[in-house]
Order: structure tokens, then C-alpha cells, then sequence
């Protein structure tokens, strides 16, 4: 296309008159715009959906709402020593319902934690079992002295629902005299992050 422009412009270099030269000086710098404009729609269109076919996941809108519906706050004190309990126990278990509503308009999972705030047991004194609401057991595991422990983690939340548990947290037996944790203390929270479902 350059060689046809430079070509012409020889050919009708000799002999043209000054109102022509301009004349197609102008056509000539019409036809590279037009060029130039071809080229850059033609990026474009083929960035998009390059970038399109990279990431085909596609993003739904709504709101992710979690609601606490019987507290966040645990606690409990004059725990004695036992061996892993069941929702049937009664004694000497803490026992804790509580509820996670979605008011929003997206399925999300779930990430539960303990957020421990004083622990007065011995480290890795504490046990928990999570439950759901199928009784179900679901997790298991130690809480720490400090800091936070994870219950579960990517438990499904429909849209517009809610999600029952229970927490037992007790003292394990060791076989050992454990006197030493009577009276002793501990205090938290439920801390519950959402993340949406992404959906192909």
C-alpha cells in the first residue's frame, strides 16, 4: 500500500498544478487514517476476546449478609476432665448453638473460627466438636491458649438461608491429676468470613 501511495505521488509529481498537489495530498492522508482506524478496530477486537476467553468466569451480583442469630460470644468455666462427648452429654461440656443466615441473594461458603480472647487451660487443653444441624459431626480439633482456630472451612450457604451448629468444647481427659484447671476460664467468639460461589 505504501508503494502505491509513493508511486502515485511520483507519477503525478511532474506537471500538476499547486490545487491538484493539495488535492491529493488530502486523499493520500484520507486513505492512512482510514488504514490506521482499520488496524486499531482490529486490536481492539481481538484483545477482547482474547481477554473474553481468559477469564470466562462469570461474576453474579447480590449482597453476601452473615447474621449471627444466637451471638457470637462464647465462654465457659468449671469444665472437668472428659473424654470426647456427644450432643447427648450434659455434664461437664460447654455447649453452644448458633445459627448463620444469609439475607443475601448469593450461595457462598463458609470459613468458621473460634477467635479465642482468655484461656486460662493448659495449651492444647481444650478440644472441640462441631456439629450440624443433621447432628452430623462435622469437625474436630484443639483450641489454642490464644488466637483462632478454624472449625470448618467452605461450608455451603444457599442464598436467602440458614445454617444451624453446635460446639461442644470440653476438657480432655489426660489420665493425669488435673486438678490444677479447676476454676479456669475461657472466652471468644464466632468470627465468620463468605466467600461467593463463582460459577462457570
Amino acid at each position: 500500500m505504501l508503494f502505491f501511495v509513493i508511486s502515485v505521488i511520483i507519477i503525478l509529481g511532474d506537471g500538476m498544478q499547486s490545487e491538484r498537489k493539495s488535492d491529493v495530498f488530502y486523499l493520500i492522508l484520507l486513505v492512512l487514517t482510514l488504514i490506521t482506524m482499520i488496524i486499531g478496530i482490529t486490536f481492539t477486537y481481538f484483545s477482547l476476546v482474547a481477554k473474553e476467553k481468559k477469564d470466562n468466569t462469570k461474576i453474579q451480583t447480590g449482597i453476601l449478609s452473615i447474621n449471627y442469630v444466637d451471638g457470637e460470644s462464647i465462654g465457659g468455666s468449671g469444665l472437668i476432665p472428659i473424654n470426647e462427648p456427644n450432643l447427648d452429654t450434659d455434664y461437664a461440656v460447654y455447649k453452644k448453638k448458633f445459627s448463620v443466615r444469609s439475607k443475601g441473594t448469593l450461595d457462598q461458603v463458609l470459613d468458621i473460627y473460634i477467635n479465642v480472647t482468655k484461656n486460662d487451660f493448659s495449651s492444647n487443653a481444650l478440644r472441640f466438636a462441631l456439629y450440624d444441624d443433621q447432628n452430623k459431626k462435622i469437625a474436630t480439633g484443639i483450641i489454642p491458649s490464644s488466637g483462632s482456630v478454624l472449625l470448618i472451612s467452605g461450608d455451603y450457604l444457599k442464598s436467602n438461608s440458614t445454617n444451624d451448629y453446635t460446639v461442644l468444647i470440653w476438657l480432655q481427659e489426660n489420665n493425669m491429676n488435673q486438678n490444677y484447671e479447676a476454676n479456669n476460664i475461657f472466652v471468644g467468639g464466632f468470627d465468620i468470613t463468605a466467600r461467593q460461589i463463582k460459577y462457570e
